[in-house]
């Protein structure tokens, strides 16, 4: 790596749960503050965070799964303890009671500090979502395996949430 290179972290963000998307945004923030050119793959449930709308869908699996993935970051659920979204409700409340950043916000940051967002192509192809669909950020691309290899080969650090 040359001198003008930054250090490189990749995050592929397979969940779309409240503490794992917690995770890896507070992750890649923290790294492009430091100067780490900060990558995050969104595949399969991670690719809620990046949902702005449901759209339409052709299939009847489709129409299914766009209405279980939730849409953006408000309604994600904890990995554990989430006792039907009280686990989550009480993790909201508890963030606010406590001064931290909620998702909302920690999304908002990692794009302040143009973290990549890269979703993966054959996720959405699968589950019908359109690029329309989802949030609109310069830093947002769609990419394949091949793209998270490439991007994991290059970084210092690859993280797997």
């Amino acid at each position: 790596m040359s001198a003008q290179e930054k250090p490189g972290i990749c995050i592929i963000l397979f969940s779309g749960d409240l503490d794992k998307a917690l995770s890896a945004l507070a992750l890649a923030w923290t790294a492009a503050g430091q100067g780490y050119e900060a990558n995050i793959f969104f595949t399969f449930w991670g690719i809620a965070l990046l949902r702005k709308e449901r759209g339409h869908a052709r299939h009847p699996l489709e129409k299914l799964f766009k209405r279980l993935l939730p849409v953006g970051p408000a309604r994600l659920g904890l990995s554990k303890m989430n006792f039907g979204g009280l686990g989550g409700y009480l993790m909201k409340k508890l963030i606010r009671l406590r001064g931290t950043e909620t998702v909302d916000e920690l999304l908002a940051m990692a794009m302040e500090r143009k973290v990549r967002f890269i979703a993966c192509r054959g996720t959405l192809e699968m589950l019908g979502i359109k690029e329309s669909e989802l949030l609109e950020y310069d830093q947002l691309t769609t990419g394949d395996v091949e793209t998270f290899l490439t991007l994991a080969e290059k970084s210092r650090i690859q993280l797997f949430i």
